[in-house]
């Protein structure tokens, strides 16, 4: 019984990120600034602890650099295939189901691999299964991580600047949509 107590808690925190993020991948969101603004520090704080966690082991920044360069690809091809909407209620906008699909099965699929991993070696406990330290010397988590923040890292940015630029009316943005069946 101690065993489940020890998975229920990170369970139940994976099961609603995984909703929120399955919820926010379909269909039009409010633009909110300030919560893209908090993401991205949330986002810059975890690459910099695990670049840092990654000093003792140089060979972590081979995963990374590859997924930062996946993540980038990522939200080039998001971003170019980003709508808006404007409603009475404020702008909206819609990313591409596909690319956020691929994030969420990237960071799906590594849980489940980890699950899987402590399932298979009873004797790694919880602590050890998710201490930052040893998720540090594993280049393949490092990687995917990287992919998760720097893709919404970018994603963010663009949002962000685009939603600047059609506030000042600066943009003749050709993805504009006139409402949720104009595309």
């Amino acid at each position: 019984m101690n065993a489940i107590s020890h998975y229920a808690f990170p369970i139940l925190i994976i099961g609603w990120v995984m909703y929120r993020r399955t919820k926010r991948s379909i269909g039009f969101q409010k633009l909110a600034v300030r919560r893209m603004k908090v993401r991205l520090g949330f986002f810059a704080f975890a690459a910099l602890l695990l670049l840092l966690l990654a000093v003792a082991h140089p060979v972590m920044f081979i995963g990374y650099a590859a997924g930062i360069a996946g993540g980038l690809v990522l939200s080039h091809y998001a971003a170019r295939h980003f709508l808006t909407e404007r409603r009475a209620d404020g702008l909206y906008y819609r990313t591409h189901i596909w690319i956020e699909s691929t994030v969420l099965a990237l960071f799906l699929g590594r849980i489940a691999y980890r699950i899987i991993e402590m399932a298979a070696m009873p004797e790694m406990t919880a602590d050890t299964a998710m201490d930052p330290g040893a998720m540090a010397k594993d280049p393949l988590t490092g990687g995917i991580l990287f992919v998760i923040i720097s893709y919404y890292f970018a994603y963010y940015l663009f949002v962000m600047r685009r939603a600047k630029q059609l506030e000042t009316g600066t943009t003749g943005a050709p993805n504009e949509s006139a409402g949720p069946g104009a595309h």
